[in-house]
């Protein structure tokens, strides 16, 4: 790696590295993100293209860059933290609120070297979870609803979220397994995944199997999946009113299917859901639940050890 640390003492190739960590851009994009001239980001590209640092990636006629390894990755992204003359924020408000701020300005860069400074001080997952990108989302949240940021911005702080959370994935990675399958989804008219996506990592950390279906699924290919896949568990989100008929109505046709084939608990997350849960819980869901914590802490254990959720809802 000492070639890597060689690129690094350059101050032009660190600007480079660092927009590069967690995504591939061209020429033009490196060029707008950096302020260096485009004769010269070709030339820094094609020497660290040459030592193996970087990989590019031909799409039509643009050429895209990116950072060769996951490996190379983590060692830039490490030194670019020791670098940093910004001690690590204080206090957990005060990294989200930092956070938030580089995400909806598209400081990619910026996000990785926050959250690489908390993994590195051996923050739990569900601490990074929980005190980072929960409250994060939720300035996000609190800003496009007062029109501070434009649907771009939020947007792209949602997309830049989910980048960083298979970050997180990857840095608390195990090879434990379990004999226990989730699927995961958001029914009809239900587009908000980063909550349902926390839950998701979780149980793949804790040796679950998991099938992460997305937002807006269609009801009978859910039921389809359902079928196939013999979960244990299916958790659902539900954060917006717009989602609350459609959950509902998924609620119900997974109750439908359990009681004439096997059993599998039936779990909704959300804002929504929680104002909502005794008509979520009359259609036929057996737990609401709207924090990671209580997620981790309460219903996985009780569904592990003895195959189904507790009787009080979360």
């Amino acid at each position: 790696m000492i070639r890597v640390y060689e690129e690094l003492a350059d101050t032009s190739r660190r600007q480079i590295l660092a927009e590069l960590i967690g995504g591939s851009k061209n020429v033009c994009q490196i060029v707008k993100a950096t302020c260096l001239k485009q004769p010269n980001v070709s030339n820094h590209l094609a020497r660290m293209r040459e030592r193996g640092i970087l990989r590019a990636t031909k799409s039509g006629r643009e050429v895209f860059y990116s950072i060769s390894s996951p490996e190379i990755e983590a060692v830039i992204a490490q030194a670019l933290v020791k670098r940093e003359t910004q001690t690590c924020p204080p206090t957990w408000e005060d990294a989200a609120e930092l956070y938030s701020k580089a995400a909806v300005q598209g400081d990619e860069a910026g996000c990785a070297v926050i959250l690489e400074k908390l993994i590195g001080s051996n923050a739990c997952i569900i601490d990074l979870y929980q005190k980072l990108i929960v409250p994060a989302m939720r300035n996000v949240g609190y800003w496009y609803y007062d029109q501070t940021i434009d649907a771009a911005q939020e947007h792209m702080a949602s997309a830049i979220t989910e980048r960083m959370m298979s970050r997180i994935v990857q840095a608390y990675a195990t090879s434990k397994k379990l004999d226990k399958t989730a699927i995961l989804g958001c029914g009809p008219n239900s587009w908000h995944v980063i909550g349902l996506r926390m839950a998701s990592d979780y149980l793949r950390i804790c040796g679950w199997k998991t099938l992460f279906l997305g937002a807006n699924v269609p009801i009978a290919c859910f039921l389809s999946t359902v079928a196939h896949q013999k979960p244990n568990v299916v958790l659902l989100s539900c954060k917006a009113e717009d989602g609350l008929v459609g959950g509902i109505d998924l609620v119900k046709a997974l109750n439908e299917v359990r009681s004439k084939k096997e059993y599998f608990s039936i779990g909704v997350g959300g804002c929504c859901a929680g104002k909502h849960k005794d008509e979520l819980v009359a259609a036929g869901a057996d737990f609401i639940c709207t924090d990671l914590e209580t997620f981790a802490s309460v219903i996985v254990p009780c569904i592990e050890k003895k195959g189904k959720p507790p009787k009080a809802v979360a």
